[in-house]
């Protein structure tokens, strides 16, 4: 019995522990969190609750401020986190596009970007002939391929730009975009659906469709595609758009999106002329940062 109880406790101070690091982990607890705010929300006694922080900056889980004594998490978690996500991409990228790939009779890629440009992590192809076109590593333009704008749903104008000039705009494709505002007019097409498009502009009679990924910080980090010829999938675009979405939804839930509750950003300013006025379906284009990626060191992303 005295054995069991023991567990038990034990058991219960693993759960607490876990209980403080999931409260430091939502947008209320980004800036950090002093011992009796977290022992209000715990319900428990201040000395003991900070008793098991100090255990938890020991093991690297937790960091505390020394000017303010507030807590918040530690770098260790952040690790494990960025590897966990990168592995689990990984693996269930796999598994998606067997089953994708299956499913639509088309090839299935997961895609994730360097640079500028998309670089393929999965690929699966029913028939033969596509089999040979997709392979993993390849690397494409994110101008001229339904995964690349994907991976752009998030940029902004000047940030895409800055992406796509090192290496221009040339396309394999007789419809691949021949200027940067031709570029933005097609990404803005593809926020308003809510997915992208792309129709021979990586290759005559290639059409593909695709949707980002996203994972718990609300980051795009990968982008599922679907290609095939274009008497093939054109016609079944309804379909094949609406797969492709359901899988980019599934893979990010399965890297935490949706889990962890995001904060509340302030309402944006209707769009201007230039950018799309008046369609509330389109996201509205972020405030461009002094960086010129507005994504640095995704997990997942190629080095």
């Amino acid at each position: 019995m005295a054995a069991s109880a023991e567990g038990d406790e034990r058991s219960t101070s693993w759960l607490r522990a876990l209980a403080v690091l999931e409260i430091l982990g939502e947008p209320t607890g980004a800036g950090g969190m002093g011992v009796v705010e977290l022992a209000r929300r715990l319900g428990r006694d201040k000395a003991q609750v900070s008793r098991m922080l100090r255990a938890l900056a020991v093991a690297g889980y937790v960091e505390r401020e020394p000017r303010s004594a507030r807590y918040r998490l530690g770098a260790r978690l952040f690790a494990l986190a960025a590897y966990a996500v990168d592995a689990r991409l990984r693996d269930e990228a796999d598994a998606l596009v067997e089953r994708e790939s299956t499913h639509l009779g088309e090839r299935v890629e997961v895609g994730i970007r360097s640079g500028g440009f998309v670089v393929t992590l999965a690929s699966v192809a029913p028939d033969v002939e596509l089999r040979a076109q997709g392979w993993v590593g390849r690397a494409m333009p994110l101008s001229t391929s339904a995964g690349g704008r994907a991976l752009l749903f998030d940029h902004a104008d000047d940030a895409v730009a800055r992406l796509i000039a090192p290496d221009g705009l040339e396309g394999a494709g007789p419809a691949a975009p021949r200027s940067l505002d031709d570029l933005l007019e097609r990404l803005r097409d593809d926020r308003r659906r809510g997915w992208a498009l792309a129709q021979q502009e990586s290759g005559r009679d290639l059409v593909a469709v695709a949707a980002p990924v996203r994972d718990a910080t609300r980051r795009i980090v990968a982008a599922v595609s679907a290609s095939g010829p274009g008497t093939r999938l054109v016609p079944a675009l309804p379909g094949a758009s609406a797969a492709v979405l359901r899988a980019a939804d599934e893979l990010s839930a399965a890297l935490g999106h949706g889990v962890v509750p995001s904060p509340r950003r302030p309402r944006r300013r209707p769009f201007t002329a230039a950018t799309g006025a008046g369609d509330p379906a389109v996201p509205a284009p972020r405030r461009p940062r002094p960086d010129d990626d507005p994504h640095p060191e995704q997990p997942g992303e190629a080095p």
